[in-house]
């Protein structure tokens, strides 16, 4: 491997022998490594055998051009510590793209018109503390949110066509593209944060997005791995759809509350997936589930939404051992009889544990007269816990199905619960409770004998 240390020419200065940073590409040999010099330079540039291009000091790349700021159509390319700034508006290529495997993108910055980074047919490469910054103001993202989510099943045109007026691109957009990771990046403004269509076993991690439609969107995806991400100020969190085996696991979803059709997190036929030990907090809906069967979801916080859980259409699904701490509503389902939920924390829960198993031996019941109600005409939202509407939702639902019930709710949040005590003090509870109850029983029974 050969290393060269280029002396490149910055734009707006002059050399007796000019040279551009597209001709010393093209002069180096595969496998060798070229330092740049800091300075601002000219694209578009085209990378077309394994080099490993590292910036000395601030380096930054502009792009006069229509054509992508960079293009790489190799593999095992890598590229360090520079800065790219593209003005385009309604490009069909993204500022950065990649048509090649086995690339390795680290420490860039992107302040784009259009979207930050493509990978076409592209696998095994990472992507690495990238910064995207859509620099496109608000033209009204969550306007096209709405609750008909089978809608985004069709994909339209892959980039709008040029006009006057810019359009938001996505921050990194993976089509046809396996087996990349995509760590640690920051996508801010955007349209869609982390976009992922018919792609399989790729792992997005430790990453965050930030005032962008869905911070996080797989189509069409298989084994895609969402770990550890954080998503804040989004129309949604995350959102999987036609999606199978997917792992989302450890995300901070927060604050995707400004659009009426903010969720968390989204799953619309979605199918053998598991969603585990997640933070979803403060959003319009913290989880939705549509059309979906075979999830499990495990030991997640839902905490301070307005409505905790939606189920809708889905089936076959498993709850277990999440917390639903100061939701508005606890959680809502219409057609979703077969779904299990079991063993839950809900602070609201009215509960009883006569064996001290932490577990209410009284189950936790919700029907979905609310949901269905406020669909058919959203302006009844207004009258939320209204006496009337209590009284109504007594008195249309006595002797229907119950589609939220969980047969043996916690007493206590998984994390609360005491280990070095052997359930003594639940005991306590439990023999105190029942007491209270017998007490309450023989009251009512003398008093009754004495009339």
């Amino acid at each position: 491997m050969t290393i060269l240390i280029v002396f490149l020419v910055p734009a707006g200065m002059r050399a007796a022998e000019p040279t551009t940073l597209q001709a010393m590409l093209d002069q180096a040999r595969p496998g060798d490594t070229i330092t740049i010099p800091e300075g601002d330079y000219e694209g578009p540039i085209r990378i077309t055998k394994p080099l490993v291009l590292l910036a000395n000091g601030n380096v930054k790349i502009t792009n006069p051009s229509e054509e992508a700021a960079v293009t790489i159509q190799s593999d095992k390319v890598t590229i360090q510590g520079i800065k790219i700034v593209d003005k385009r508006i309604n490009s069909e290529d993204a500022t950065l793209l990649i048509r090649g495997n086995e690339n390795v993108l680290e420490n860039i910055v992107i302040e784009t018109m259009s979207t930050g980074i493509q990978l076409r047919q592209a696998s095994s490469n990472t992507l690495h503390n990238i910064q995207v910054i859509g620099k496109v103001k608000e033209r009204g993202t969550g306007n096209d949110a709405g609750h008909d989510h089978s809608k985004h099943l069709i994909k339209g045109q892959e980039t709008p066509k040029s006009n006057e007026i810019a359009q938001k691109g996505n921050g990194i957009d993976l089509y046809d593209s396996h087996q990349n990771r995509i760590v640690s990046n920051q996508v801010t403004n955007a349209f869609d944060g982390i976009y992922v269509e018919r792609s399989n076993g790729n792992e997005i991690t430790q990453n965050h997005v930030e005032k962008s439609r869905y911070g996080y969107h797989f189509m069409g995806t298989s084994d895609t791995i969402l770990s550890e991400n954080t998503g804040s100020e989004n129309v949604t969190g995350a959102m999987l759809m036609e999606t199978t085996k997917a792992t989302v696991l450890g995300n901070q979803l927060l604050k995707q509350q400004k659009n009426p059709n903010s969720q968390g997190i989204l799953l619309y036929e979605v199918t053998n997936s598991k969603l585990q030990g997640n933070q979803i907090e403060g959003n319009r809906v913290g989880l939705y589930l549509e059309r979906s069967q075979g999830i499990e979801v495990r030991q997640n916080q839902l905490k301070l939404n307005f409505i905790g859980m939606q189920l809708l259409n889905s089936r076959d699904n498993v709850l277990t051992e999440n917390v639903f701490v100061s939701n508005v509503i606890q959680a809502q389902a219409q057609d979703s009889t077969t779904d299990r939920l079991d063993g839950n924390y809900w602070d609201n829960l009215q509960g009883l544990d006569v064996d001290g198993d932490n577990r209410s031996d009284l189950p936790y019941e919700m029907n979905p007269f609310y949901l269905g109600l406020t669909d058919a005409v959203p302006p009844y939202q207004l009258f939320f816990q209204a006496p009337g509407f209590v009284f109504l939702e007594g008195l249309f639902t006595n002797g229907t199905v119950i589609t939220i019930r969980d047969a043996a709710p916690l007493m206590n949040p998984p994390d609360s619960q005491s280990s070095d005590t052997g359930g003594g003090s639940s005991w306590v509870t439990g023999i105190l409770g029942a007491l209270l109850l017998l007490g309450s029983g023989t009251i009512i029974y003398t008093g009754v004998k004495k009339q």
